[in-house]
């Protein structure tokens, strides 16, 4: 005799969302905690979900802030990562970034709409969790107050580094080049 057990609809859709941990999911998250922004890119391209967790409830999202990995963050932000994932203690990434005091990931996480009061499993927001009177502190307790980061203050000193090597490299050769052209137009003239 064979008996059927009823299952309910809310629990046959959770046995439908669980799915083994794949290989691609752990090296997605790999790829994030070491900071390999191609790596990334290429699993993402590869459409593994960029919110997958590991075993202890942790996305890609989490490791790229809790190891500072401020490019990373972006890349799965722009990717559709949820912003306040929690892993198995509650534990978002703006938590993660708050205790390793990662500023402009912390910076870019608010800016992207994370949650600065919401508590872990042992009741601390980000800002708790921050190191006392660091900049990543005052900036979550600015937060708290309403002020939010601008995308132009957060995004202005690693474009103009780059701009400003670009440009010196550029202005450089450009320079060299001008003088060795200008030279050379000398000797041939004094050749004549």
């Amino acid at each position: 005799m064979i008996t059927l057990s009823v299952i309910s609809i809310e629990t046959e859709q959770q046995i439908k969302s669980l799915k083994p941990y794949s290989y691609m999911e752990e090296a997605l998250c790999k790829a994030a905690a070491s900071g390999n922004l191609g790596l990334t890119a290429r699993i993402l391209h590869e459409r593994v979900d960029q919110n997958c967790k590991d075993e202890v409830g942790r996305s890609p999202l989490h490791y790229a802030a809790l190891n500072g990995h401020f490019e990373i963050i972006r890349l799965l932000l722009s990717n559709r990562a949820t912003v306040d994932v929690a892993d198995a203690n509650n534990v978002t990434p703006l938590h993660l970034a708050a205790r390793k005091d990662h500023l402009r990931c912390a910076q870019l996480l608010c800016m992207a709409g994370a949650d600065i009061l919401k508590t872990c499993a042992s009741g601390c927001t980000p800002r708790d969790l921050a190191p006392y009177d660091s900049p990543t502190c005052y900036f979550l307790e600015r937060c708290e107050l309403g002020d939010k980061p601008k995308p132009k203050i957060l995004f202005q000193r690693n474009s103009k580094s780059i701009i400003r090597r670009n440009i010196g490299s550029r202005m450089s050769t450009s320079v060299s080049g001008e003088q060795k052209s200008s030279k050379s137009k000398d000797i041939k003239r004094k050749g004549k």
